[in-house]
């Protein structure tokens, strides 16, 4: 690989080391309420180990991409209509993670599950049920209308 921009070319070793400093600095809120409910603790374990696995899926995939797939950098995903096969797996991982969420979220008791653990959202209280699934799903449609253009630009 040609000597380039570190940022562009090693930009997906960064957005791992966010995710995985996030899913630390979530154990490490939730200590306070582990403290108060010790019976919290095998949650915020599951809670804490996927922020390590699931979140960390694209930026694995896009680094297998940038270091064996000969694409040039971190900007090329977000042109997924150039075709590259490993752009195209980035965008796949995303989308499935966004259906396997939905699924979990809304219709596995999800939400209900996360409204248990305050300190995910670094608040010591969620408002409610119904505030907690309209943050989500307008998360996810700002997502949607951020990959729809970027298959569209």
């Amino acid at each position: 690989m040609p000597a380039g921009n570190i940022i562009l070319d090693y930009g997906w070793i960064f957005l791992i080391f966010v995710t995985v400093f996030n899913a630390f600095n979530l154990k490490a809120r939730s200590k306070k309420f582990i403290h108060k409910q010790p019976e919290l603790r095998e949650g915020y374990d599951q809670l804490f180990k996927g922020f390590l696995v699931y979140l960390n899926i694209p930026w694995i995939v896009m680094g297998i991409g940038i270091l064996f797939g000969g694409v040039p950098g971190v900007l090329s995903f977000f042109r997924p209509r150039d075709g590259n096969i490993y752009v195209l797996a980035f965008h796949a991982t995303v989308v499935i993670l966004w259906i396997l969420s939905i699924w979990w979220f809304y219709f596995n008791g999800g939400a209900e599950f996360l409204l248990k653990y305050p300190g995910v959202f670094n608040q010591d209280i969620i408002p409610s049920l119904t505030f907690l699934k309209i943050h989500f799903g307008l998360s996810l449609v700002g997502g949607v209308i951020g990959m729809i253009l970027m298959w569209s630009w």
